[in-house]
């Protein structure tokens, strides 16, 4: 059975390592991502409510390489700016057979949906300001690509830290290992951090 992804906190330490894993699997000796059609049945709707370019393009691209539709879901010419509601939406959307929603919002909605609508599967990919945990898995991946594992490190996270859902999701995947230290340095003057988070890794 398919499994939401609403939270990092829904994932144990083991869940996050299969996850990476699995990702990996789909990576060639040369870098490069292979196309699988393993799901030439499945409809994927991506729902942003926010700007977007690269979560937005990557679950485009990545469900396009799995095989699946994808609905390519435009809010500003939707019928939500004629006041119908995000959940009005999505139930059209589950009523139309698609399988899966990924769903950027700006306020914290994904759950309820979820709740709402069990034969839909749904992806989190960024919810108010507190939630973005295909990013904060990504980030781990990434570390992982070049540290092996993430037990013992020493991380400082710099950036914007009071408005950024990344630093929010990233401590809380983080939590299930055994890092180092965790430090913070709150810099909203930095050019390209505002609203967002760097990391950096110490050995």
């Amino acid at each position: 059975m398919a499994k939401n992804l609403l939270s990092i906190k829904d994932l144990s330490k083991d869940e996050i390592l299969d996850l990476i894993k699995f990702s990996n699997s789909f990576i060639d000796n040369e870098g490069n991502f292979r196309k699988e059609d393993l799901f030439p049945d499945k409809t994927v709707a991506n729902v942003f409510c926010e700007p977007s370019t690269r979560t937005k393009s990557s679950f485009a691209i990545a469900a396009g390489n799995l095989g699946c539709s994808v609905i390519d879901f435009n809010i500003d010419n939707s019928s939500v700016q004629k006041g119908e509601s995000i959940f009005e939406t999505v139930d059209a959307l589950n009523l139309m057979g698609v399988d899966l929603c990924v769903l950027r919002h700006p306020e914290s909605v994904i759950r309820e949906l979820a709740e709402c609508l069990p034969k839909m599967v749904f992806i989190n990919a960024g919810e108010g300001s507190i939630s973005h945990p295909t990013q904060a898995l990504i980030d781990i991946k990434t570390i992982m690509d070049h540290k092996k594992t993430l037990d013992g490190l020493n991380v400082v996270i710099v950036g914007d830290l009071d408005h950024s859902r990344v630093t929010s999701s990233f401590v809380e995947g983080v939590s299930n290992f055994d890092i180092g230290s965790l430090t913070f340095s709150i810099d909203k003057g930095l050019p390209g951090v505002w609203n967002t988070a760097a990391f950096i890794i110490f050995s």
